[in-house]
């Protein structure tokens, strides 16, 4: 075992965590000595063959909790709150329109509350699962309730809601049919499931891995199983229909979005290149239906 700022890891042999078949194709390797900073330990990245679904393999799981290595301000750059809240205000407005009213919603990972502040603005009864303890005491300070446990042995899906919110959550879940087979249970006979997760089928991730390629490199772009932000399972367009269809979900609405450009700037004129290139790739993506991040909504039938 290796660790990463004090967090020990260990390896199971485990088959696709969606459609559990065992043939995949390797997209390349992930963590470690080849990561650029070093970052991580390192396991091969594999695409189902039967359901598309991206996954690690060997599966590395912590033997603590990861995200408590890091701060609030670490984990969190790049996300602005007030953002965060006025896109909990609009996520409640559609359900609303859905449904008809306001009513009970659940957040599983709920972070740091933003999205669940934004909805009690429109007068939703908001309820939220956090494992981090930093950062459900921020949710807290919002007058949220938040269950402070792990989406996996949390209490809060055994009561029942008008909306689930899995919000750049579901890539975090070494299981995450078992966890929608949960949450299935815990929504309502019409209610609804909002899911936003990263593309794993993106332009960008499909010539990033042909780019490193390229220079000689046996890298993958997909993931981040043992260094922030942890993305341990990753959806195309086709595998998350297939996870929802699989779990009792009626997808009706499925948008691909071009996401910002996050890299950081550099004076390296080969780095310089490469942001500018993946300007490029992103733009073109966005117009041919491959962008970087998947929203969906999903009614339980």
């Amino acid at each position: 075992m290796k660790k990463i700022k004090q967090v020990l890891w260990y390896g199971e042999d485990r088959p696709c965590p969606v459609c559990h078949s065992r043939k995949a194709r390797i997209l390349g390797s992930r963590g470690g000595p080849s990561h650029h900073r070093g970052e991580g330990v390192a396991t091969h990245i594999v695409r189902s063959c039967d359901c598309d679904t991206v996954y690690q393999s060997p599966t590395l799981l912590p033997e603590s909790n990861p995200y408590a290595a890091y701060s609030d301000q670490e984990y969190f750059k790049g996300h602005h709150a007030e953002n965060k809240i006025l896109n909990g205000e609009r996520l409640a407005a559609f359900a609303e329109q859905i449904l008809g009213k306001p009513g009970k919603m659940l957040e599983l990972g709920c972070g740091r509350g933003e999205l669940l502040k934004g909805a009690a603005n429109r007068g939703w009864e908001v309820y939220g699962v956090e494992m981090t303890e930093g950062f459900a005491k921020v949710a807290q300070s919002h007058d949220i309730e938040v269950e402070y446990a792990s989406i996996e042995t949390c209490t809060s899906l055994e009561k029942v809601y008008d909306a689930v919110l899995l919000a750049a959550v579901l890539e975090h879940l070494y299981d995450p049919m078992e966890t929608l087979i949960k949450v299935r249970e815990a929504i309502r006979p019409g209610g609804l499931l909002f899911i936003d997760v990263p593309n794993e089928g993106s332009l960008v991730t499909r010539i990033g891995n042909t780019y490193m390629r390229l220079r000689g490199r046996d890298w993958a772009i997909n993931l981040s199983p043992t260094f922030p932000p942890f993305h341990v399972v990753g959806f195309s367009p086709s595998s998350l229909r297939y996870l929802l269809h699989s779990t009792g979900f009626r997808p009706f609405s499925l948008e691909l979005h071009r996401w910002s450009n996050e890299l950081p700037k550099v004076k390296d004129i080969r780095a310089r290149l490469e942001h500018k290139g993946l300007d490029v790739v992103q733009f073109i993506g966005g117009l041919i239906g491959m962008g970087d991040g998947i929203t969906c909504w999903a009614i339980r039938d």
